[in-house]
């Protein structure tokens, strides 16, 4: 049986600042409006839950100073956990947060959310507030002191650190995520400073990815530094993913189209096939069958989906129609559907019109997932908000066209 416990710590972590001057470096993850670290991992078949919780409760008391017994809630371990930001003269800040460790039968997911800071400044009231409040400020490049940077530099250091230490202690009782040698390496870019609902997306896309990667035995790296769409670095990767951004300077659109040209694999969502007449990149026309955006829905609402052909490795598991989730759907004109090179696996339905409320979808022939058949590639307008992935059916699709591009 879990052992009943519930664990209010409170701790001083003693980490290094190193101050960051581009706010958008610093990738910070939110979910929900709040910023939220989250990880799920499997566990092996000779897993027993005992042994997880003992060595969970060893991690949490060698990680923190004091912790003081109390009581339980099910299959959650939970915790709160403060470190301290050293800000210069100025003071410093002590960052308070939650931890969670929930438990299923065959996996366990950290969670590390609900931070508050509080500053030693002669200034400050001496209450916790919400970091939503500056975060949210500092992604908009209107900081509220200096030392802000310092303060979201070590909050998100600190954090993974305290990740990686939890993923060491664990790593005995979880060796079905290790491949010694992997079938094949995926790269993930996504940007934290665009839409709060593109970020949404990206978190909840990398989750379920890193767990796919572990049950089927591929390596799944993520970066959100754009400067990585580099030759030295792709060339280590079978197949890259833009989660809900891509490049915007020549060095790496150059890049990319060499990885592409040579062979590479491509998997693109939602706001990365994103082009207009502003955008000035007509190789990335071409390489999308000559799709360019031009109008969507609003407010993201669920959509019927025709599934042109079930028989492709991307969408062998669907039915010939079905429901996707709530999403913002883009329109194209051109039509990639009229490229020669372009097939198209799943368009939308046109039952769905008018679609919107706002900015509303009244009619034509919309491809939802396509291929230019030319590349080794997949777009899918999907990946607006965090819906996403509440469709099992649609979810199977997610994971075939990840297999049949690493192939």
């Amino acid at each position: 049986m879990l052992k009943k416990i519930f664990f209010t710590l409170i701790a001083l972590l003693p980490f290094v600042a190193i101050a960051q001057n581009n706010n958008s470096v610093i990738p910070i993850p939110m979910k929900n409006g709040i910023v939220f670290y989250e990880n799920t991992y499997s566990f092996n078949k000779t897993f027993k839950k005992d042994d997880f919780v003992d060595n969970s409760l060893a991690w949490l008391k060698s990680t923190f100073n004091d912790v003081p017994a109390t009581v339980c809630i099910g299959d959650e371990i939970k915790a709160t956990g403060t470190f301290t930001v050293a800000a210069g003269q100025t003071g410093d800040y002590v960052l308070k947060f939650d931890i969670s460790i929930s438990i299923s039968s065959d996996s366990y997911t950290l969670r590390i959310y609900n931070f508050y800071e509080n500053s030693s400044e002669k200034t400050s009231s001496h209450e916790f507030s919400k970091i939503e409040y500056r975060w949210r400020d500092f992604r908009k490049s209107k900081p509220w002191r200096p030392t802000d940077v310092t303060l979201f530099t070590v909050l998100d250091a600190n954090t993974r650190a305290l990740i990686a230490s939890f993923e060491k202690n664990n790593l005995i009782l979880n060796p079905a995520n290790i491949a010694a040698t992997p079938k094949f390496k995926v790269l993930a870019f996504f940007s934290t400073n665009v839409e709060g609902d593109h970020v949404d997306f990206a978190y909840d896309a990398m989750k379920f990815y890193k767990r796919m990667a572990a049950q089927y035995g591929f390596a799944f790296d993520t970066t959100s530094n754009w400067e990585n769409t580099n030759d030295a670095t792709l060339k280590n990767y079978k197949l890259v993913i833009w989660l809900n951004e891509f490049p915007h300077n020549e060095a790496e659109r150059r890049s990319f189209e060499k990885y592409m040209d040579n062979g590479g694999a491509w998997l693109g969502f939602h706001v990365s096939g994103y082009n207009d007449k502003d955008t000035h990149w007509p190789w990335f026309v071409n390489f999308m069958g000559g799709a360019v955006f031009y109008n969507n829905n609003w407010p993201p609402l669920p959509a019927k989906m025709i599934v042109d052909d079930n028989k492709h490795p991307v969408t062998k598991d669907l039915p010939t129609e079905y429901t996707a989730p709530i999403n913002e759907w883009y329109g194209w004109k051109p039509n990639p559907r009229l490229n020669k090179d372009v097939k198209v696996l799943v368009t939308l339905n046109p039952s769905n019109y008018p679609l919107g409320k706002k900015d509303i979808i009244k009619d034509g022939d919309i491809p939802v997932v396509w291929t230019n058949t030319k590349y080794k590639m997949v777009y899918m307008n999907m990946g607006h908000g965090d819906h996403n992935f509440d469709s099992a059916l649609q979810n199977k699709m997610f994971e075939d066209v990840v297999l049949w591009l690493g192939e």
